[in-house]
């Protein structure tokens, strides 16, 4: 799932604190006020962090993704209606990664739908506009009886454990044989815990939900087996390395899925959910720009804003872009016209109001051959 750019600056007296905040401050991290919430950037370095897990096993406090309870008679039929991918095709002790879409086929969000048993589904979404979402599924749920939603947000951790060695720490043993995009009930280190091995990293790792009041002691349990606390800084040139969206900045209400790439998140031939029709025409009439990912031919970091050239003039705007440690290269992710998306094509990206050579190349910059 892609995390969410919105709302960042020093840290404020009214943010929220995640059930780990005590274990950040102690470490002395360097703490940001994020999406509302008190959350940690670094805690030696963000570049010391993205190598520990490239290398071996790093976690990461992301407590302030939104989490929803869904449960009652006509939860499916409802999910099916806001959500791209019907969960009728969602086995049982299984995750699947959805959008959440506006009338005009905008992207409300990226989220990802899990089956928790029969007629109970838990969402996991992005922090940004939590509350605009969750009043937009109370909306549309319009008070129907057969459907309860329930923020758990406030009341769970989420926390993931994301590099390599990830699935050989002994305390994970229970859940090393889940396949991609799995999920289980179990315990670790005697915490009842809901584990799905997905991520944002690039990595193979857990992302592991379960009550607030066992987070620190979770937490420490990790902490005493090696594993290294990281920051959002680190969480965002490993998701760029990956080639990962950024909603609010690669994707919001003003892109549609197919211009994103995204178009393997929906499932035209499934249920009438909110969208569907105004990507029908889309599908139809064609898309005008793509999202494509670039590597820095000369020296020059792109970042968000930037403007993209060819042959002299604007085609576009840069959504993403930095340096990326695994690969001692600065890359980014751009929307240019249809024509000019194959691979190899030469572009410029203004920095500092001078034009620097860059070439489009694959956007999964960083290939983990580890991963299952």
């Amino acid at each position: 799932m892609s995390e969410t750019a919105c709302n960042q600056g020093e840290l404020v007296e009214s943010a929220k604190r995640t059930a780990f905040n005590k274990a950040h401050h102690d470490l002395g991290a360097k703490m940001l006020a994020f999406a509302g919430w008190d959350l940690p950037i670094w805690y030696t370095s963000a570049l010391d962090e993205h190598r520990a897990v490239r290398s071996g096993t790093g976690m990461f406090d992301v407590s302030h993704m939104g989490r929803i309870r869904l449960t009652g008679k006509r939860v499916g039929n409802f999910i099916n209606k806001i959500v791209t991918r019907p969960v009728e095709r969602i086995p049982l002790g299984s995750g699947q990664l959805c959008l959440l879409l506006v009338e005009d086929g905008g992207i409300l969000d990226d989220l990802w739908v899990y089956q928790i048993g029969a007629d109970d589904y838990l969402l996991v979404w992005n922090a940004c506009n939590f509350e605009l979402k969750y009043d937009w599924i109370l909306e549309w749920a319009a008070n129907d009886s057969g459907v309860i939603i329930n923020n758990v947000t406030e009341d769970t951790f989420m926390l993931a454990v994301q590099g390599p060695k990830a699935s050989r720490m002994k305390t994970l043993e229970s859940v090393s044989q889940l396949p991609r995009f799995g999920f289980m009930e179990t315990d670790v280190g005697g915490i009842r815990v809901i584990v799905a091995r997905t991520g944002y990293t690039g990595e193979d790792g857990y992302e592991i939900m379960g009550d607030a009041a066992s987070a620190l002691s979770l937490w420490q349990l990790f902490l005493e087996q090696g594993v290294v606390p990281c920051g959002l800084g680190a969480r965002d040139s490993l998701r760029l390395e990956a080639g990962m969206m950024l909603y609010g900045q690669d994707m919001d209400r003003s892109t549609n899925p197919f211009e994103a790439g995204l178009g393997w998140l929906v499932d035209l031939d499934g249920s009438e959910f909110i969208g569907k029709s105004a990507l029908l025409k889309i599908k139809q009439r064609g898309i005008t720009r793509k999202l494509i990912g670039f590597q820095m031919k000369e020296r020059g970091i792109a970042r968000h804003g930037h403007r993209i050239l060819k042959d002299g003039k604007d085609v576009g705007m840069v959504t993403s872009g930095g340096l990326a440690p695994s690969l001692g290269v600065n890359i980014g992710m751009g929307y240019v016209p249809v024509e000019m998306v194959n691979i190899g094509t030469e572009l410029e990206i203004v920095i500092r109001e001078k034009p620097v050579a860059a070439e489009i190349v694959s956007r999964r910059f960083y290939r983990n051959g580890g991963m299952k």
